[in-house]
């Protein structure tokens, strides 16, 4: 299942061996990513801290596959959340300080995803090849070459940001700690003046006008589409 022990697997990132890239991230201590994908109306950054997780296609294709179960929250009046991804969840908030005021909704999965915890070094796992041309199998964590002993399952969480011109949404591993994934960014800016809750696409608790602002004293109409058509823009 694994190459044999005299070679060297191809960095994930780069895919140079036995040595790196001069531009790898794997050699960059402040690099965020090793690899972006286009979404639609953005892009998905693959975390340099989660290639562990991700670092392979068939890795990602199983990441992705569990994003696409997330149950999703909103962060208004306090959500009930399970305990397990509750707690990890406001760790994760905690840790992002004032930025977790921008948060417009948080997620978890209730399935899991099964990976490797080896002692491979992350950038190099040698558990990624056993196909002759040297690519990752999609069976990689069934064929009978991998020790039942290191297959572990984990929980996905991932918090959604709004920021005035973008949505960030992070996804995260609950691996005995939060493992941040993947970002994934997508432009959008909101109408001058709208409410937070429109800002946040919680069109049906606005109450249709914005706390003014000082010397101001009147509340102004939200200006978000959503009042001119009854549903959400």
């Amino acid at each position: 299942m694994t190459r044999p022990h005299r070679t060297t697997p191809g960095c994930l990132a780069c895919r140079q061996t036995p040595e790196h890239s001069r531009l790898c991230p794997s050699t960059d201590e402040e690099a965020i990513w090793y690899l972006q994908h286009p979404l639609p109306g953005g892009q998905r950054d693959w975390t340099s801290a989660g290639i562990r997780y991700t670092g392979a296609p068939a890795r990602r294709r199983a990441v992705r596959a569990l994003m696409a179960a997330t149950h999703w929250a909103r962060m208004h009046d306090s959500p009930e959340l399970p305990m397990s991804p509750g707690l990890l969840i406001k760790h994760i908030l905690a840790e992002l300080g004032s930025t977790s005021r921008r948060t417009a909704r948080v997620g978890y999965t209730t399935d899991f995803l099964t990976t490797l915890d080896c002692t491979c070094d992350p950038w190099r796992c040698v558990h990624d090849y056993d196909s002759p041309t040297g690519e990752p199998s999609p069976e990689w964590l069934t064929g009978p070459g991998i020790d039942p002993d290191l297959l572990i399952t984990v929980t996905l969480v991932a918090v959604e940001i709004r920021w005035a011109q973008i949505w960030q949404t992070y996804w995260f591993a609950d691996a005995g700690g939060a493992v941040n994934l993947a970002i994934d960014s997508i432009p959008e800016t909101s109408p001058p003046g709208i409410s937070v809750a429109c800002h946040r696409r919680w069109h049906d608790v606005c109450p249709g006008d914005t706390k003014p602002r000082p010397p101001d004293t009147a509340r102004t109409p939200c200006p978000c589409p959503c009042h001119d058509t009854g549903t959400p823009s």
